[in-house]
């Protein structure tokens, strides 16, 4: 197994030193006060830059993701890192989780209650003080355009920010440029969502009035124009209205159709884009996600899903392992990839004119069978290394472009926001079909078949084009029915060491109790 490097938040305490608490009133001469950091035009101009990078290392990151995409049975892994095993490993008879989250100080698996937490409070704060010197200081960066660059695309990480939390967290505090870090309160996760929704809006009305390109530094490469800039805001707020519900009865109350009026302007309309940043083999830019499960030797896809892709791989894992596949569904084919001089031990089958876009097979276990030979797969996860045979200079060393936010994603949420209002159905066919006949190479998605036949065949297409791209995987398999393993928890609780400061009660979700707090009014 490969050592993988592991990139931080800051956490909350960053997002109050940022925005300007002082301790003790010390004036440090060699460490500039909020005041004067918040007047220096390319310190925050800076800072948008770094608000983007902290908030793509979060939404990336393994520690909170990595139990999330494994517990939803996406993707497999059996390793303790990133406490996946722990959060994981189900009951004897395959039928149950019953680990809560450990949300306790002294827990070592509390780590993946922090991560998020830290993360994107540590990307708000840095937003936040972008806009507070635009706004509250009326600071000028370099020109009117640069001024109104940064605000928007501070703006959308204090939108994707908020996000996160509403996503993932039963309560959150919501905090902007004016927010008093001194009198916090919570708020219930559908505050925070609206919250973030009203931020995202703000986000596209910005891009849609002004006009610039981003820095390269802020994608460590690629850069955005202001029009791509709404598209991204308008998917990631239809991405958050359909994946905020904790199970299948939230999911009937979402409006389906704000979702579609998102998704409708979002990344995969008039020229077609994906939201990438280029990984620099994690020494700051980190696909952690990619960087381990685009890795045949360090994760796999469940057997849940590869069973879905050709009924010869077996749910659960059977003795002697899976056979090579023969998928009628081109992103598998017959699982060859890659060639004969591939670092051995990859149990590869050399690429034949039948190989895969987006999996190979492997004869290789590479989990430890003592832990629970449900966690075994034959097939990998390769869609994003662009080598072609695991090399370091690709994603398999975490270098290169890496999906954040993808066209396919898009089309799905748009074409789910139709099916369930059971509307232009003609439209959702076209949209899966995107990915299903151009990808895939199976048969085409129409109208006529009907609502329940399409939604079928919808959920088979997320369950291949969301991976890799964060944890979306977990969002959508917990709000569809029977999408996660009972006992399996489907929010995190306000983090252990946070609840201590104000000598709150410690609290969690999962396990034997109830795996989420109650719909919020």
């Amino acid at each position: 197994m490969r050592m993988k490097n592991l990139v931080q938040g800051l956490g909350l305490a960053a997002l109050m030193a940022v925005a300007g608490c002082k301790s003790l009133d010390i004036t440090n001469p060699n460490d500039p006060d909020s005041a004067r950091a918040l007047a220096d035009p390319a310190a925050i101009e800076a800072l948008a830059g770094g608000a983007v990078r902290g908030w793509i290392n979060t939404y990336e990151q393994l520690t909170g993701g990595g139990p999330l995409v494994t517990q939803a049975q996406t993707y497999s892994a059996s390793w303790n890192n990133f406490n996946m095993n722990f959060y994981s490993s189900i009951d004897a008879d395959g039928t149950r989780n019953s680990r809560p989250w450990q949300n306790d100080p002294s827990a070592a698996a509390r780590t993946s209650i922090e991560a998020y937490w830290e993360g994107y409070y540590s990307s708000l704060g840095l937003a936040n003080s972008v806009l507070k010197a635009i706004r509250v200081n009326n600071l000028v960066i370099n020109t009117p355009a640069d001024t109104k660059r940064a605000e928007t695309v501070a703006q959308l990480m204090q939108a994707a920010s908020l996000a996160g939390l509403a996503l993932n967290y039963d309560k959150a505090y919501i905090l902007d440029e004016t927010s008093d870090l001194g009198a916090l309160t919570y708020s219930n996760r559908r505050e925070v969502r609206d919250a973030a929704l009203a931020s995202f809006d703000a986000a596209i009305t910005l891009a849609n009035a002004n006009t610039f390109t981003t820095l390269a530094a802020w994608a460590n490469g690629p850069t955005y124009t202001n029009v791509q800039i709404s598209k991204i805001a308008n998917t990631m707020a239809a991405w958050l209205l359909a994946n905020w519900p904790r199970d299948a009865t939230e999911n009937g109350t979402v409006d389906w159709a704000r979702v579609a009026s998102y998704a409708s302007n979002g990344v995969s309309t008039g020229t077609r884009f994906d939201f990438i940043f280029m990984g620099d083999g994690c020494a700051s830019w980190c696909a952690e996600m990619l960087y381990w499960f685009n890795g045949v030797d360090t994760g796999r896809l469940s057997t849940r899903v590869a069973t879905m892709l050709d009924p010869s791989q077996v749910h659960p894992y059977p003795t002697g392992g899976n056979p090579q596949p023969n998928s009628p569904d081109r992103r598998l084919g017959d699982g060859s990839y890659g060639n004969a001089s591939m670092i051995p031990g990859f149990g590869n089958v050399p690429r034949t004119a039948n190989g895969g876009s987006d999996f190979m097979w492997s004869s290789q276990e590479i989990f430890n069978a003592a832990r629970g030979t449900y966690h075994q797969s034959n097939i990998g996860h390769v869609r994003y290394d662009l080598t072609g045979t695991q090399s370091s200079t690709g994603i398999y060393g975490g270098n290169g472009p890496a999906p954040l936010v993808s066209a396919g994603m898009n089309d799905l949420l748009w074409a789910e926001a139709l099916i369930e209002q059971n509307t232009s159905l003609a439209t959702a066919a076209t949209l899966i079909n995107n990915t299903r006949v151009t990808r895939g190479g199976l048969s085409a998605a129409t109208a006529g078949e009907g609502q329940a036949s399409l939604r079928t065949k919808l959920r088979y297409e997320q369950e291949i084009e969301l991976l890799g791209l964060g944890a979306s995987s977990y969002y959508m398999r917990r709000r569809v029915p029977n999408g996660l393993l009972p006992g399996t928890p489907r929010e995190m609780p306000v983090p252990a060491k946070e609840l201590g400061v104000f000598a709150q009660p410690l609290y969690t979700w999962g396990g034997t109790g109830p795996a989420n707090s109650p719909t919020p009014p």
